[in-house]
């Protein structure tokens, strides 16, 4: 207000005080020669959307239209001539007196908020600030506010939502994360302690990416999340604080600043890695052999359709040990078993490195001779024929068997389609081995 005005009004309250007590402010304020007529009355206080209110000692001796209709006054008698202890809530009283005293002794009061109670005794939140007003020969407070109740509604809301959000937080199992465009970690949850070993605060400012033991990975993340704007139980590895690589599962979209340009991402990601341990031990059980270690039947013989569709070259070899149910006859069982684990042993590391090894039942086994002709098949053969008779085992109780095994052969044919077609050649070619005494390769 300038200062001219402010006189001016000042002049208009400190008659208002000597009429009688009325809501309205029917004068004229009295201007010098020397100053501008500006404010020809105070009607203009009527129409501010603020409230105002002068108050001499603790009585409300004016009421703006703005007050009377935040107070729910039906008329100016409602509030005007009125005590504010019967506007003030109980625990704001005192300190607003106390604000009262201080103003009349010709202080000024900053902004507070105190509780009120409208006419009708609604609660209410509201900002006040205060001055002193010299009318005539008494010292009034002149007294402005604004309602505050939906604001403090709404920041009691978003308290109680932070609560909320920080008690989610803290209870998680998962970790909840927020980076921004430059990949620096902007939030994270207090379960990644649990997780990686670090504390929140340890990781809060760090590049997400120093957390991945290889960071194409996280390259590879960044790139899906910008593509498609978000993931879901996307990939990834991550080390903790001892060393130790975890195996993760990532959920989470991208964020977007005003201008629609990305601006980081947040989501969820969480420790698999148990989950992925019981995975590869149950494609491990359904790929390989439970007692020698080797291709199971189902692998082995998956690997020999595969080259059949691919058309490639190869050879195969049937492989029987000889006299087998006599060991299990003879030995038991688990000797049996010992004697299986060591034959497999030996042509695993006789074979060639690109070839597949498999156990199709019992004491038959399967190699398939990746690239191999018919010639090179035969001298592969062999030489593994002579390297399990070469090598006793041994079995319980320090008795040791000598083993041999006969070995069928044979070649893929342009006019296979089907494994049928190359093991029932193979299995004949056993059977002539078989026939013609055991320990031998045919084909």
């Amino acid at each position: 207000m300038p200062a001219v005005a402010g006189r001016a009004v000042l002049r208009c309250l400190a008659v208002y005080e000597v009429l009688p007590m009325t809501h309205a402010l029917p004068f004229e304020a009295t201007v010098t020669e020397t100053e501008p007529p500006v404010l020809p009355n105070a009607d203009w206080i009527e129409h501010l959307p603020a409230c105002v209110a002068l108050l001499v000692g603790n009585t409300v001796r004016y009421a703006n239209a703005a007050a009377l209709r935040l107070l729910g006054a039906q008329q100016p008698g409602d509030v005007v001539g009125k005590s504010v202890q019967d506007f003030i809530h109980p625990l704001d009283l005192h300190r607003s007196l106390a604000r009262l005293r201080h103003a009349e002794g010709g202080g000024v009061n900053p902004v507070t908020e105190i509780r009120v109670y409208t006419c009708g005794g609604e609660p209410l939140i509201v900002a006040m600030s205060s001055a002193t007003l010299q009318l005539g020969d008494q010292t009034a407070v002149l007294a402005s506010f604004l309602d505050m109740t939906e604001r403090a509604a709404m920041e009691q809301q978003l308290r109680q939502t932070d609560e909320d959000f920080q008690r989610m937080m803290n209870t998680m199992q998962d970790v909840f994360y927020r980076t921004d465009a430059q990949g620096i970690t902007r939030y994270v949850c207090p379960a990644v302690k649990n997780v990686l070993g670090y504390s929140a605060e340890e990781i809060i400012g760090l590049p997400a990416a120093a957390f991945y033991p290889d960071l194409s990975e996280r390259d590879a993340l960044v790139a899906e999340i910008k593509k498609h704007g978000s993931v879901h139980d996307f990939p990834g590895r991550m080390r903790r604080k001892d060393g130790v690589i975890i195996d993760i599962s990532i959920s989470t979209r991208a964020l977007r600043d005003e201008q629609g340009q990305y601006a980081g991402v947040e989501g969820i990601w969480r420790d698999i890695s148990e989950r992925k341990a019981l995975e590869r031990r149950l494609e491990h059980l359904a790929t390989f052999d439970s007692l020698t270690g080797i291709h199971n039947r189902r692998s082995v013989l998956a690997i020999l359709e595969q080259l059949l569709q691919r058309g490639a070259p190869f050879s195969v070899l049937l492989l029987d040990l000889d006299h087998f149910k006599q060991v299990n006859d003879g030995y038991g069982h688990a000797a049996g078993d010992e004697v299986l684990s060591g034959f497999a042993r030996i042509i695993s590391r006789e074979k060639r490195s690109r070839d597949f090894f498999g156990r199709l039942g019992g004491e038959e086994f399967l190699l398939i001779l990746d690239g191999a002709d018919e010639a090179e098949a035969l001298q592969i053969a062999e030489r593994l024929r002579l390297a399990v008779s070469a090598q006793a085992l041994d079995l319980p109780g320090d008795a040791s068997l000598a083993l041999t095994v006969s070995i069928g052969l044979t070649q893929r044919r342009p006019d296979d389609r089907r494994t049928a077609d190359v093991l029932v050649r193979a299995d004949q070619a056993l059977y002539r081995a078989k026939a013609a005494g055991r320990n031998r390769v045919c084909g």
